[in-house]
């Protein structure tokens, strides 16, 4: 395991201290996040008490929930003696940013296969900060061609370089990216018995590629919570459905256990796993009209800062059950899944000359706040 002197010891090595040897690990978070309650949005929904678990705040310079994942994934790119990962998202990848910061700073190169997806302000800054970071880009037509290019790419480095790059998928959504999250259930039950918060009725929390809700379930059942999960989708079918909510909570709890026989194992099917699919939209990246709703209403009364693509749409299926369920004396978790930090100074350092030639189209593409249109 790679860590400094400062680094608090995760939840899941508190509880499992046999797990911190058998685990590769570099230390880039800061954690525990905070747990805050906010009474005035709970007021305003319904709530008996509402709270916000701010992974927003999980790093200084690039926080939000892929930091949790990443931990482990290039604790164990490095452990491998990996000089280079790859990875897949859309144009505007929070997670491609995320990979492409974090893995700068454990000396790695990042290598996106990116895809279109509608082009915001969002998009745009991302985009620009890629490059900044140093970021290797390759623009493929769709999903389905971003296998293709993805193996062309890593053939090519064996062939430079000796070795291929560490393969992270999308989102980071593996059984080391998932272990993250379950450290995180073990991270808010501590917080629990602290008396920070509540032993929450209910955690919302967006479903994209299923990394992050499939770790809360199996470390919620693990840590002996009675907390339900509820992920809303933000993403196709194919990979935010509950086959893949279930297959990761299980396979990492499993992979745990293999490490540590006490870790307790709570087999999770598709048939228990809750998952929102009303609030996902037309497509992957396009603003819904519930979703801006919901970024107003958790802005007015929190001063909160969601975005369109996860979390707004993740509050929006919030916001939907708690007007058919009676909330009104219930603890409500809300897992923020978003990055607060401020990345326009990053991006102002840029420009769209900066980036190859392939992905200076979509600076060309007029900014719509409501994703309708993609170039």
């Amino acid at each position: 395991m790679d860590t400094n002197d400062t680094d608090k010891k995760l939840a899941i090595f508190d509880a499992f201290p046999s797990l911190e040897e058998r685990l590769p690990r570099i230390q880039l978070g800061s954690f525990p996040t905070p747990v805050v309650e906010y009474p005035e949005l709970a007021g305003a929904l319904g709530i008996g008490a509402m709270y916000v678990k701010r992974d927003d705040l999980s790093h200084q310079v690039y926080g939000g929930n892929k930091v949790r994942k990443l931990e482990f994934l290039l604790g164990e790119a490095k452990n491998r003696g990996y000089k280079k990962v790859i990875t897949f998202g859309g144009i505007g990848s929070n997670h491609f940013l995320a990979t492409t910061i974090h893995a700068a700073s454990v000396g790695l190169k990042s290598v996106g296969v990116l895809v279109p997806q509608p082009v915001t302000e969002a998009v745009k800054r991302n985009m620009l900060c890629d490059a900044y970071y140093g970021a290797e880009m390759h623009l493929a037509g769709g999903y389905a061609d971003a296998t293709a290019m993805a193996l062309r790419v890593m053939a090519e480095t064996t062939l430079k370089e000796g070795k291929p790059p560490f393969l992270i998928p999308t989102g980071g959504s593996s059984v080391a990216g998932v272990i993250g999250y379950i450290s995180a259930a073990f991270e808010l039950k501590q917080q629990i018995d602290s008396g920070e918060v509540p032993e929450p009725d209910v955690i919302f929390v967006a479903v994209g590629t299923a990394g992050t809700a499939s770790g809360l379930i199996a470390g919620c059942r693990a840590a002996g919570l009675k907390t339900r999960v509820v992920g809303v989708k933000v993403t196709d079918w194919v990979v935010g459905n509950t086959i893949v909510l279930s297959t990761l909570a299980n396979q990492a709890a499993l992979k745990l256990f293999s490490m540590d026989r006490s870790f307790p194992v709570r087999i999770v099917t598709p048939f228990n796993v809750e998952l929102l699919t009303d609030y996902f939209g037309k497509e992957y990246g396009r603003y819904t009209p519930e979703g801006i709703e919901a970024i107003e209403v958790v802005k007015q009364k929190s001063g909160l800062k969601l975005e369109g693509v996860y979390t707004g749409k993740a509050f929006a299926g919030l916001i939907g059950t708690a007007q058919k369920e009676d909330f009104s004396n219930k603890t409500v978790l809300f897992w923020n899944t978003y990055n607060s930090a401020d990345m326009s100074g990053i991006a102002s350092q840029r420009s769209s000359g900066d980036l190859p030639q392939e992905f200076r189209q979509f600076f060309e593409c007029e900014e719509h706040t409501t994703a309708d249109v993609m170039c």
